[in-house]
């Protein structure tokens, strides 16, 4: 790559991320519905034009964040320990993910779950992310174990585990007393997760280590 086509691309990028800061912050303060594209355009200083350069609609904008949990899943599924059992090995990429921060608890993934929660309209959209993630992962995992999993028990593993997180998240940031001791401790979040985690795991008879 040239140095002119870095510049370029570093500009795109952060023409990307400007949009994605106007998204949460206009549907935080203002509201999804009540925000328009020309909104969003114009406190990223960009045209409307340009906004559907990078975004179909002002739904997709909000999930901008670089899918970086499947990033760490995947280099975590793709190295499993002798003798280790899936379930376990789902579980340690979780964890990684946790401690990684990546776009799970980051301010943006924060605010973004409160959105969802509270705004009928992006749970559609929101769903068919969690899906595709879920189809990602199960078959990473299955490629670590092609001669134990097929695709349906794959699934079915990873489901549980996502299942239970979303679960966990969505009472985390419904619950106002919980909520707003998150907000005072960051850190419970990542605790209450894997909670959910060692949950899900006991449950399917495999004690988390």
């Amino acid at each position: 790559m040239t140095n002119k086509q870095g510049l370029r691309e570093r500009k795109k990028e952060r023409t990307r991320q400007a949009l994605a800061d106007a998204a949460i912050t206009l549907f935080s303060t203002k509201g999804y519905d009540e925000t328009t594209i020309a909104d969003l355009a114009e406190l990223a200083d960009v045209s409307p034009r340009t906004f559907f350069s990078y975004f179909a609609s002002k739904e997709e904008v909000l999930f901008a964040d670089p899918p970086l949990r499947i990033e760490v899943f995947g280099a975590v599924l793709a190295q499993p320990e002798p003798g280790e059992h899936p379930a376990q090995l789902l579980v340690r990429a979780f964890r990684s993910v946790l401690a990684s921060g990546a776009d799970l608890m980051g301010d943006h993934a924060k605010k973004r779950a409160a959105l969802i929660i509270r705004t009928p309209a992006l749970q559609v959209g929101a769903l068919r992310k969690v899906l595709e993630g879920q189809r990602e992962i199960a078959a990473a995992l299955q490629a670590s174990y092609p001669d134990e999993l097929d695709p349906v028990t794959a699934s079915a593993l990873v489901g549980s585990l996502v299942g239970a997180l979303v679960a966990a998240i969505t009472t985390l940031y419904s619950t106002p007393e919980i909520a707003a001791d998150l907000a005072a401790h960051p850190e419970r979040m990542r605790q209450e997760l894997d909670r959910a985690i060692v949950a899900v795991c006991a449950d399917l008879g495999r004690a988390a280590p």
